[in-house]
């Protein structure tokens, strides 16, 4: 992938994950409605990561990963490395919450307190969006999406290292147990797929590309208000407002490798900041909700203060940059563990004995042969 559109990708989905988290902070019991334009965008953002995550999926699995155990363990690394440890965390911070400031907790819409242990073993294993049943843990509603993505990782894998008519039917099976809404979501995560093999195939010329870039990126950026007029409620879900979405930034993502397909390296500290920064993505989207909880019941009283703006939005990005390192070492642990139990064994060959050992009773092997 070229330098300048895999940094171009990995400002995209930081931006988006900020965006969720400052949408969110937003609140008028965190921050007295800090930003709280962000907050428009939050939809957005996520069609923004289902996109994205078609697109890098559908890349590595044709350039790094070649077989299905390689593929298989370095998603569940990857999701289980930041989910466990957001779990952990979301149930610290609810329980001590739910103590010590109730009233940010009994009775709020953004606190599930019902059947927690099944809500927690669901988000662990990655159903709790199947059939639309929305058992997220406690605070920490940003965990709906991951419900989609995991299935859609196993759906993509399914597709890509399956053959013949049998994938299909594994395809089928998948869908019926994910349930409709599922079904009717994946073409959103697939146009991320399509756009790759665009890219892989053509290259728009730079004025068309630069057109469409800006096009989309400025319509992008009215989404709030556009993409009322595509709205479709199913569900109690906007279909058609994240259709609209998944459409604009398909554009942005295939003009963008038209503008940025040189080769030429980024200047190597832009580039390691920008690797940096973007590592924290998914930390910060799935860690954000607890610590925004958290910092506002021990924070000042005062949720429009800026101590308190100060303390919910900036400890809450120095503890995700903090936790990012562990939850990357954390994944290269589950990684070895994963393709060591998914790799498969080659195939025990028997020993080949010499010819006389077969008839020949005082041969050493004979004794050995004999006891088969």
């Amino acid at each position: 992938m070229q330098p300048k559109f895999s940094a171009y990708l990995d400002i995209v989905r930081f931006l988006a994950a900020l965006t969720v988290f400052l949408g969110h902070a937003a609140g008028t019991n965190w921050t007295q409605g800090f930003l709280w334009q962000l907050g428009a965008y939050g939809d957005t953002c996520v069609v923004i990561f289902f996109v994205l995550s078609g697109f890098v999926i559908a890349w590595v699995a044709e350039n790094k990963e070649g077989n299905w155990w390689t593929y298989g363990a370095n998603r569940v690394a990857r999701l289980w490395s930041v989910i466990i440890p957001a779990l952990v965390l979301t149930f610290v911070i609810d329980y001590v919450g739910v103590r010590m400031a109730p009233a940010l907790y009994i009775d709020r819409p953004w606190f599930n307190g019902d059947h927690l242990a099944l809500r927690y073993l669901a988000s662990l294993f990655m159903v709790q969006e199947v059939w639309h049943i929305n058992y997220t843990p406690g605070i920490n509603l940003p965990f709906w999406s991951l419900g989609y993505e995991a299935f859609y990782y196993l759906a993509f894998g399914v597709l890509t290292f399956c053959s013949g008519y049998k994938k299909y039917l594994v395809l089928a099976a998948l869908f019926l147990l994910g349930g409709p809404l599922m079904l009717a979501l994946f073409p959103v995560w697939m146009s991320g797929v399509l756009a790759h093999r665009t890219c892989r195939n053509r290259s728009l010329p730079v004025p068309a590309a630069l057109a469409i870039f800006v096009a989309s990126g400025l319509l992008l950026l009215m989404s709030p208000t556009l993409r009322h007029a595509a709205s479709f409620q199913w569900m109690d879900q906007d279909l058609g407002g994240r259709y609209f979405d998944a459409i604009l930034f398909f554009a942005n993502l295939v003009a963008a490798h038209g503008l940025f397909k040189q080769n030429a390296p980024l200047p190597p500290r832009m580039a390691h900041a920008i690797k940096k920064i973007a590592a924290t993505t998914f930390v910060l989207y799935l860690f954000h909700r607890p610590l925004i909880q958290l910092f506002s019941y021990i924070g000042p009283a005062d949720a429009g203060s800026w101590g308190r703006r100060v303390l919910v939005i900036g400890a809450t990005l120095v503890i995700v940059a903090v936790a990012t390192p562990m939850c990357e070492q954390f994944q290269r642990v589950l990684r070895a563990l994963w393709l060591r139990w998914l790799t498969p064994r080659p195939a025990s060959r028997p020993a080949v004995l010499p010819v006389h050992a077969v008839n020949d009773p005082l041969a050493p092997e004979y004794e050995l042969l004999k006891h088969d």
